[in-house]
């Protein structure tokens, strides 16, 4: 098995330009619903995946401490976490497998976007 696996779907939530706060612990978050490629090697790695609504989910996090994970348009280019949507974009995240015994749970190390949401442009957390 792989350290670095590739998951692809769309976006369901997303803790990337504004980390997630819980319980006094502050996270990078991204939680994709699998399609058929990235379910397939979800299951094959032996990832946690959660159905929702009869969609299979999964969920990779990142620790504040270790910088925000990197975010690539769609021509591979480096941009920044603003380009990401906060839900509907098709993506392919890279991610670290846990050590044992939490080898089932995900890392996040970068996203590409795939494809934009319809109608979404580049995120402005000023608009909020």
């Amino acid at each position: 098995m792989a350290d670095y696996v590739s998951l692809t779907g769309e976006v369901v939530f997303n803790h990337i330009g504004k980390p997630d706060v819980f319980m006094g612990a502050s996270n990078y978050k991204i939680t994709i619903a699998l399609d058929k490629k990235g379910l397939k090697t979800a299951e094959k790695e032996g990832l946690a995946v959660v159905e929702y609504k009869g969609v299979q989910q999964i969920t990779a996090k990142r620790k504040v401490d270790f910088g925000e994970p990197q975010v690539y348009n769609a021509d591979k280019e480096l941009v920044g976490s603003n380009h990401l949507s906060l839900f509907g974009d098709k993506v392919t995240i890279q991610v670290k497998k846990g050590k044992a015994p939490y080898d089932a749970y995900t890392y996040i190390e970068k996203v590409r976007v795939d494809e934009k949401a319809e109608g979404a442009g580049d995120y402005d957390p000023a608009e909020f």
